[in-house]
Formats: structure tokens, C-alpha cells, sequence
């Protein structure tokens, strides 16, 4: 639980970080279901090598869901198929990924959600708890969070790096949900849109790591 001394030091160090350098925001509907299965407990190196893969090997043969279901209906859902069909698409073996993608893509068709568009839509009208938890496995409350800031929703993502540039202020520990009530509030309070205080910190963080293992 944070107190008001919490906020207050939260505020103060938010304060004091330079603004995001780059934006976040995805518009593309099939890099956003890529994202959701691959951006999460994985080095942001690989991520961006696997939709950079995507981009440059398989981006004029995959730009509808449609086409994209009919690619991985060429390979098994079994171990061995979504390997290969995460070779295909990202050129990483990555299967149990691809498991998610599967499920994903039945998720959203069952929601209406096809395109981007309909994806903005869902992102602005869902909530987690009602619309999203548990109907996933290995998808939770941090991907959810990052799939709908990418939409442009004002939240934030409690990921490791939010958490520990969190309890390197406050000194104690705190719930996903306390995290990311404390960080919408610090935006608000600065007059920021949340996803961007959450890109911001990243930044920092990710800067701040790096010159460490120098």
C-alpha cells in the first residue's frame, strides 16, 4: 500500500526524468496481436528482431487476420508445428508463443475484433477484470495493459521496469494493481497522459541499466 509520502516521493523523482523520446503507439492490427504474445518476460532485443523479421521477410503476405490465420493453418498445433511456424513468421523458435497467438486470434473473432480498428474499438470499451483475465493463459494484467496504452488508453504497464524504478523510490513492496493506480495518479497530478509517464520511465530505466553494465 502507498502512503502519501509514497506519491509524493513518486511525483517528485517522475519530475525529474526527461520526457519519452520515442512514441509507443501502434496502428498496424497484426503487429499489435504480435506484440501481445511476444512483447512480454522477453529481451526487448529479440522482440524487436522477431517483428523485424516479420516486417522484412513476411509483411506483403500477412497484412489481414485472414491471412495470417491461413498461415498458421499450414502448420500443426502441436509442439513441433508452432515451432515451425514460429520459424516462418519471426525466425525464432518460439512455439509456446504461437500457442497464445492461436488462442488470441479466437478471442478477438469471438469479439468482434478483426482489424484495427475494431481493435481500437474494444481496447476503448474493455476493462480487464470483465473483458480479459484468465481468458488467456500466460496472457495477463501487464500484456493487457501494454496491448490497450498501445491503442492509445491512459494507463500504465506494470512490467519489472516500472516495478523497480517504483521500489527503488518507496523502499517496500506493492500489488500490480497499487502500481498502477500510484503512476495514473502521478500523471494526472503532472498533467501527462499515463502512457506516456510509462514510456518515460522506461526509457530512464532502460538507460539507466545500460550505463551500469558499462
Amino acid at each position: 500500500m502507498f502512503t502519501q509520502e509514497d506519491f509524493e516521493s513518486v511525483l517528485q523523482k517522475c519530475r525529474a526524468i526527461r520526457p519519452a523520446q520515442n512514441n509507443y503507439l501502434e496502428n498496424d492490427f497484426i503487429i499489435n496481436l504480435f506484440c501481445t504474445v511476444l512483447d512480454f518476460q522477453m529481451s526487448s532485443v529479440t522482440v524487436v528482431r522477431a517483428l523485424n523479421f516479420y516486417r522484412n521477410n513476411r509483411w506483403n503476405d500477412i497484412r489481414t487476420l485472414e491471412q495470417l490465420k491461413n498461415i498458421l493453418n499450414r502448420f500443426e498445433d502441436s509442439k513441433e508445428g508452432n515451432i515451425a511456424a514460429a520459424q516462418y513468421l519471426w525466425n525464432y523458435k518460439l512455439w509456446t508463443r504461437v500457442g497464445m497467438l492461436r488462442q488470441l486470434i479466437v478471442f478477438f473473432e469471438a469479439r468482434g475484433v478483426v482489424d484495427q480498428p475494431s481493435l481500437k474499438r474494444w481496447a476503448s470499451n474493455s476493462s480487464f477484470k470483465t473483458d480479459f483475465e484468465g481468458k488467456i493463459k500466460g496472457l495477463g494484467y501487464a500484456v493487457y495493459n501494454w496491448l490497450v496504452m498501445r491503442q492509445g488508453i491512459e494507463t500504465v504497464k506494470p512490467d519489472v521496469h516500472l516495478r523497480r524504478f517504483v521500489q527503488n523510490i518507496v523502499g517496500h513492496d506493492f500489488t500490480d494493481t497499487e502500481l498502477v493506480d500510484i503512476l495514473e495518479k502521478v500523471a494526472r497530478t503532472m498533467n501527462k497522459k499515463a502512457y506516456e509517464l510509462d514510456w518515460s520511465i522506461w526509457e530512464y530505466q532502460r538507460t539507466k541499466t545500460n550505463s551500469i553494465s558499462l
